[in-house]
């Protein structure tokens, strides 16, 4: 269970990390009507918010399996990265679905009068948030690896 979390955490988190080092920078050099075309589509991906919800699932089960089978120092790692990776859940509900919504919901961008001012109000809060939950994703993928290290220490014959 704990190596599952472990990938299933590193995918997560290397999504986020692909749109803060690729994605976001490459639009940055498009159009407001080509930024607004593509930023709409984010929510279109269904793969997205059940990776989200697989890393929460597996992560719960990987904290209550290690507490109950393999009581050791790996249980608090994996408890911490349970917690960052709420950090992470609670960016992305407080500030990306959000600000993905407002900009889905702001209608065709053919009939967007204020192109620019609706790339405005989502780019720059989008990107320094998803550095920031990009960081938080990184360091639960930390401590669930050092979950594993103490585990198998902990398992050796």
């Amino acid at each position: 269970m704990l190596v599952a979390t472990t990938v299933v955490m590193a995918l997560v988190t290397g999504l986020s990390f692909t749109f803060a080092a690729t994605v976001m920078p490459n639009l940055a050099g498009v159009d407001d009507h080509t930024f607004v075309v593509i930023t709409q589509r984010f929510n279109e991906n269904l793969w997205f918010p059940l990776s989200f919800t697989a890393a929460l699932v597996l992560t719960i089960l990987a904290t209550v399996l290690q507490a109950a089978v393999a009581p050791g120092p790996a249980v608090r790692w994996v408890v911490a990265a349970l917690l960052l990776y709420g950090v992470v859940l609670a960016i992305t509900g407080a500030v990306h679905i959000p600000l993905n919504e407002e900009i889905s919901g702001a209608g065709h961008p053919d009939q967007i009068a204020d192109l620019a001012g609706v790339r405005d109000t989502f780019e720059a809060p989008w990107v320094t948030w998803n550095t920031v939950r990009t960081l938080f994703g990184i360091a639960a993928v930390a401590a669930l690896a050092r979950a594993l290290l103490l585990h198998g220490r902990q398992h050796r014959p």
